[in-house]
């Protein structure tokens, strides 16, 4: 393994030195960015994986209650009409807080 680094670093001089170092940089940063990417697939894949358990529970909010999620640091407010999943949602980097309302 290591003598085939050593010959892949050789040529890699090689054609740098004399093509240009774009010939050796350009293969080298489309490996990288193929690699984030398929790495970024990957974990919507296992994310939808996993929400699909908690598909199952998703609906309508009551009609005789009220939820409202609310953000700590700006007062923002989000009412909530459908329940997708029960993991609150995000806003200003932080998890909201939930508040239920019962209504008459």
């Amino acid at each position: 393994m290591l003598l085939l680094l050593l010959a892949a670093v050789a040529i890699a001089a090689v054609v740098g030195l004399n093509f240009g170092w774009q010939w050796v940089f350009a293969p080298l940063l489309a490996y990288a960015l193929l690699r984030w990417s398929l790495a970024s697939l990957r974990v919507l894949v296992t994310d939808g994986r996993q929400l699909g358990a908690e598909a199952a529970t998703a609906g309508p909010v009551g009609v005789d209650e009220r939820v409202l999620y609310w953000c700590e640091e700006c007062g923002a407010e989000l009412l909530l009409l459908v329940r997708g999943t029960a993991r609150a949602p995000s806003h200003c980097g932080q998890r909201m807080h939930e508040r239920t309302e019962i209504r008459n």
